[in-house]
């Protein structure tokens, strides 16, 4: 499967609680991902901003597992730029 960063859809859901800040989604056009979380963080994001993307996931004895995986880090960092366009968007 090839995936254009262009195409993907992304919705972010503003949040601001203690640590979310919020929600975000991808929208693949075929499917849909729920869950991704920009968190406080100790450490700067691309932006300068101490936030951090996280993808979904859930806890299971005692360990976090991704539910959202790219293999593909050049895939990964591109998706990650537009995320993060998306947020400051809809955050101003």
């Amino acid at each position: 499967m090839n995936i254009n960063i262009e195409e993907i859809i992304v919705r972010v859901k503003i949040i601001d609680q203690k640590k979310l800040k919020a929600i975000i989604s991808l929208d693949f056009g075929d499917f849909i991902v729920k869950g991704f979380r920009v968190m406080d963080s100790e450490y700067e994001n691309p932006k300068g901003d101490k936030l951090w993307l996280t993808p979904p996931s859930y806890v299971g004895m005692g360990k976090y597992h991704p539910i959202f995986y790219m293999p593909n880090k050049d895939l990964w960092k591109h998706l990650e730029v537009k995320v993060w366009g998306e947020y400051y968007k809809q955050k101003n």
